[in-house]
Formats: C-alpha cells, sequence, structure tokens
C-alpha cells in the first residue's frame, strides 16, 4: 500500500531525474556547438613525427654500430657516440614539442646542433652501411624541422 509520502518521493525522484537528464543533453548540446576543438597553440606536429622517426633510425644504427664494434671495426666509435647523443635529444626534443613545452624553442636549438654532428658521423659510413645513411638522412630532415621551427617561433 502506497502512502501519499511514498508516491511524492517517487513523483520527485522522478521529475529531478528527468531534469538532470535535460539539464546534461543541453549543456552538452551547448559544449558541442560551441567548440570545435580548437588548439590553444601551434601545432608542432611535423617535428613530433620527425624526431621519432630520426630516434627511429637511430635505433637501427647504434645496434649496427654495436656489432661491427664487437667485430673490432674501431672506426664506427665515432658514429656510435654521436648517434647515443642524438636518440635522447630527439626523444626529449619531441615529448617538448608535443606538450608545446616552454623549453621547446631552446631545445630545438641543442637539438640541431646535436642532430648536425650526428649526420656528420654518419655520412662517413653511408656509402659502406645503409643503416648509417638511413640516420644521416633523418638527421637531416630533423634539421630541417628545427629550422623551420625556429624560423616560425
Amino acid at each position: 500500500m502506497n502512502t501519499n509520502n511514498e508516491t511524492d518521493r517517487r513523483q520527485f525522484l522522478l521529475a529531478a531525474g528527468s531534469l538532470a537528464v535535460a539539464a546534461a543533453a543541453t549543456s552538452s548540446n551547448v559544449l558541442a556547438s560551441n567548440s570545435k576543438h580548437h588548439h590553444h597553440a601551434p601545432s608542432n606536429e611535423e617535428l613530433v613525427k620527425t624526431a621519432s622517426h630520426c630516434r627511429s633510425t637511430g635505433n637501427a644504427c647504434i645496434a649496427h654500430c654495436l656489432t661491427l664494434l664487437g667485430e673490432g671495426d674501431t672506426e664506427m666509435a665515432e658514429c656510435a657516440k654521436s648517434v647515443q647523443l642524438m636518440m635522447p635529444t630527439c626523444d626529449a626534443t619531441g615529448y617538448h614539442a608535443a606538450a608545446n613545452s616552454k623549453y621547446l624553442k631552446d631545445l630545438v636549438k641543442t637539438c640541431q646542433e646535436v642532430c648536425e654532428d650526428c649526420e656528420k658521423a654518419c655520412r662517413k659510413h653511408e656509402d659502406k652501411h645503409v643503416e648509417c645513411k638511413d640516420c644521416a638522412e633523418s638527421c637531416s630532415d630533423m634539421i630541417d624541422a628545427c629550422k623551420a621551427y625556429l624560423k616560425a617561433a
């Protein structure tokens, strides 16, 4: 048997629930129509993508260098050292670019210099080792991406 209090409470809860659903629907419609996901800062997508590719080719190059060094080919030491410095620099640059970090401009300057050194070291071996050629090419691309960012910044 329903009392008036139980009926009143059920009606109140149904009305409150309906009101909450209507308010949520209205709110999400207003938000959807007013915001088209505008970015608040310029996109650094090319810098992120290029840094990732440079890191990837660096992985292959360093693995190849280490194999050759293990076989006694010491002429690969400079290449290995430069790639070991380039990879974490590109990682950091890509991360800061994705985050639109306030440190990005300074980091991009450093990354450009590190990639210039790495490209130079890898170019010495590009005729013998495809991994070095690929790394040098990706460093060149990263240098270009750094220059483009710095010009626009």
